[in-house]
Parts: C-alpha cells; structure tokens; sequence
C-alpha cells in the first residue's frame, strides 16, 4: 500500500543502470496496469578518471514527449549526484533513461514504489 493509492497492492524496489558507453540508456520502465512513484535517483561517475556530462529525461509515453530531467550536468570522476527528495508520478510506458557525454562507467539508482491498478480500476 502507498499514500498514491491507499488500499491497492503496491511493492517498492530499487533498480540499477550501469552505462560505459554514450547512448541513451533507459534505466527505469512502468509497467503497464500500474503507476510507479520514483522517491530517489542517485548518479554517480565510477570512472577511473575523467568527467562526463550527464542528462537525466522522463519520457512521457501518452504523450510522446521528453522531459529534460536534468542536463548536461558535469561529474568528475567518482563524483555523484542524489534526487531524494523528489517524487515523480509515472504512468504506464513511461521512462527514466539516462546518457553520458563521455564513455566510461556511469552508475543509476533509482527507487520506485509500483502501485498496481487494475484495468477498469
């Protein structure tokens, strides 16, 4: 149970991106039949040495549009950034993808709570 949907089956999980290259990695997808509630992302440059520009989008699927979460923001090596005090609301389909300027080893942690919501629910 959440405070997004009190009474209906929810779990909470934490999941990971790993990227060593520069294409767009989608890190976080909401299933369908639920709404998924993001409390925390944390980005953190585990290369070795050098920095990178990072960009954080929400992709919103009903209406086919990215959301420039973050952008271009710059972490040196084993530098890191935390989001915990947010709270994004995803609907099914919709996207947390995340992409590096440079190659390397970026790591993403996100935490999300999915609310299930039943067709005609």
């Amino acid at each position: 149970m959440t405070l997004l949907a009190p009474g209906k089956p929810a779990r909470m999980r934490s999941v990971y991106g790993h990227n060593t290259g520069t294409s767009l990695e989608v890190v976080y997808t909401c299933p369908a039949n639920c709404v998924a509630e993001v409390t925390f992302i944390h980005l953190v440059n585990g290369a070795t040495s050098g920095t990178t520009n990072v960009d954080v989008e929400w992709y919103v699927a009903a209406d086919s549009y990215t959301s420039h979460f973050l952008h271009g923001k710059s972490l040196a090596h084993s530098d890191f950034i935390s989001f915990s005090d947010i709270d994004l609301i995803l609907q099914p389909g919709d996207k947390i993808q995340v992409q590096p300027s440079n190659a390397g080893h970026l790591d993403t942690i996100l935490t999300v709570t999915e609310t299930f919501q039943p067709v005609g629910g």
